[in-house]
This record gives C-alpha cells, sequence and structure tokens, in this order.
C-alpha cells in the first residue's frame, strides 16, 4: 500500500476495524475493567488510521494491543485512587458478563475472572489474547519476548487462575500437558 492508495487505505481500514473491533474491545475491558477501556480502543483506532500505512500488515493486531494497553496505563496513572471504586464503576464491571441462572457456574466465571484481573499484567495480556485467538508471534510482538515465552506465559497462567479458583483437575490436566 502507498500513500498515494488512499481508497485502499481506506477500505483495508475499514475491513480491519469491523473485523477487530469487537476482540479489542473485550481485550481491554478484561484487561482495565475499572478504566475507559472503550475511549481506549477508539483512541488506538484513531491512531492506527493515522499511522496506517506504515504498520505492516502483519503487525496490525499487535500494533493496536499495544497502544491500548499503554492508553489504558496512562489512564491508571492519572486516576487519583484505583482502590476506590464507586458503584458506577462496580456496576460496569458486571455488565462484562451476562448473569448465569445457576450459582455454581456464576461463581466460577466471576471467581475466574477476579483471577485474570489479580494476575500480572504480561501473564494477563499473554492469557487474555490467546483467548481472543491471537497467535504466538503477535502475542511475543504486543509483549516484546520471544515465542518461547509466550508459551511459558500462558502456561503459568491458567496455573495460577486453576489454583486461585481450585479447579484441581485443570491443574493437574495443565502439567501433564507437555510431558510423556
Amino acid at each position: 500500500m502507498t500513500a498515494e492508495d488512499p481508497d485502499d487505505h481506506a477500505a483495508t481500514f475499514t475491513d480491519f476495524y469491523h473485523r477487530e473491533r469487537t476482540r479489542l474491545f473485550r481485550f481491554a475491558a478484561v484487561m482495565s475493567p475499572h478504566l475507559d477501556h472503550e475511549s481506549a480502543v477508539q483512541e488506538a483506532f484513531v491512531s492506527a488510521w493515522r499511522n496506517w500505512p506504515v504498520i505492516t500488515a502483519t503487525s496490525r493486531r499487535a500494533w493496536l494491543v499495544r497502544v491500548i494497553r499503554n492508553l489504558l496505563v496512562d489512564q491508571a496513572r492519572r486516576w487519583e485512587r484505583p482502590s476506590e471504586l464507586t458503584d458506577e464503576v462496580r456496576g460496569a464491571r458486571r455488565i462484562l458478563v451476562q448473569r448465569h441462572r445457576d450459582p455454581e457456574t456464576w461463581h466460577e466465571l466471576t471467581s475466574t475472572l477476579a483471577a485474570v484481573s489479580g494476575l500480572p499484567d504480561h501473564l494477563r495480556t499473554a492469557l487474555v489474547l490467546r483467548f481472543w485467538a491471537f497467535d504466538d508471534d503477535e502475542i511475543a510482538e504486543v509483549l516484546g519476548c520471544r515465542r518461547a515465552s509466550v508459551r511459558r506465559y500462558v502456561s503459568e497462567a491458567r496455573s495460577r487462575i486453576a489454583e486461585r479458583v481450585g479447579n484441581e483437575e485443570r491443574r493437574v490436566r495443565g502439567r501433564g500437558k507437555g510431558t510423556g
């Protein structure tokens, strides 16, 4: 794509936006439900539009995720007291998932989401991006690490979540996966 080709620029950006926006909104919501993740994603897409010709086609999702993460970090730094959530923010957290009628399923889901939010940033990012079907190369590009590290991060994140949620079956199955 060249700078002289604005129609192609608009068409490829529009296609990318419609294909990836939901995934990126959900990624941002899981990463920082207490922040304004919607504005971060929109701002990232505006930045992508401005830089579209220079972002390589294979790096677009990873580029946007890095921008979204940086915008969320900036928001968190501006937020005065992140430990004091308001009722409005707590309400927004509940909107992330529909309430299930089965109390056990609901408890496991909310416990799992709480465990995910308690992970260190690199583990949480690797796990959430893997969930949204990013490949190892894209996740490695976002995190600035090697492919092998991505697999280790995802494995460690799953193990910590299983430990915290108390799902012994998943913990054992996850550990035995790479052996034998």
